[in-house]
């Protein structure tokens, strides 16, 4: 596990360096956007203006603004990044394994 953490770390620290950095939304947080009186689209895209690394649990979290200015934070995983993107490779890496290590962890529970 510590290797995940510190891989955690590793990208958190790159993706802060080069704030900001443009994005666009999965399905959900459209809805959620959307939810709260801020209609945007698959399309729209959204500014990530602060990166942190919070643990295991709920892994790289990131503060996003819409483009009227409405900030919330999302997981680096409910967001979608151009294949030109200086980090893509490293962020679809880090997406897939969580994907899977959110699995593992909602397996094997909190006992």
């Amino acid at each position: 596990m510590d290797n995940i953490l510190i891989q955690y770390q590793e990208l958190t620290e790159k993706l802060k360096e080069n704030l900001p950095l443009k994005t666009y939304p999965i399905r959900e947080l459209v809805q959620i956007f959307r939810k709260n009186g801020h209609p945007i689209t698959l399309k729209t895209e959204l500014t990530i203006i602060d990166v942190i690394n919070s643990g295991d649990i709920s892994g790289i979290m990131c503060t996003i603004e819409g483009p009227d200015e409405y900030k919330m934070a999302c997981g680096l995983t409910h967001l979608i990044f151009s294949k030109s993107s200086k980090f893509y490779g490293q962020i679809a890496d880090y997406q897939k394994k969580r994907a899977k290590r959110i699995k593992q962890l909602n397996q094997t529970g909190l006992n």
